[in-house]
């Protein structure tokens, strides 16, 4: 199986996933990623047959850890606002506490889940000693 730079996992209706990166802008691009394969089901591999639709988006924080959990509660929102699986992230801007981009999305009548929010609980991004890749742990209020 390819590796997406993040895993899914359902148990006793509590999703969570698990996201890695090598660099923390690849973290927070799997972490987009993962949404968008919960929301709609295959559309990582389908996203090449609709016609890409781009939004801007700009998140502040307090640190690395809220800047994620703060940056997926937002693409949930624009997703369910203007009906759209967003699935990639180009930064223009990212640092510590902030981040400028465009996601770049497809229209979506439905979505196969429903994710209400993201628990800031079991973030912490650390970088893993063995692999040098950036990892957390992400929980959804489903």
């Amino acid at each position: 199986m390819k590796d997406r730079g993040f895993e899914i996992f359902n148990h006793d209706g509590i999703v969570k996933m698990r996201v890695w990166g090598k660099t923390l802008e690849d973290l927070f691009r799997n972490s987009i990623r993962g949404l968008a394969s919960y929301f709609k089901e295959g559309i990582l591999d389908a996203k090449k047959a609709a016609p890409e639709e781009p939004h801007d988006i700009r998140v502040e924080a307090v640190d690395i850890n809220s800047l994620l959990g703060d940056c997926l509660s937002r693409v949930i929102a624009e997703s369910d606002i203007c009906s759209r699986v967003f699935f990639d992230i180009r930064f223009t801007k990212f640092g510590e506490n902030f981040l400028e981009g465009v996601l770049s999305g497809v229209p979506a009548e439905e979505f196969d889940n429903e994710i209400k929010a993201v628990s800031y609980s079991e973030v912490d991004i650390k970088k893993n000693t063995s692999t040098g890749y950036f990892e957390t742990l992400l929980v959804f209020d489903v």
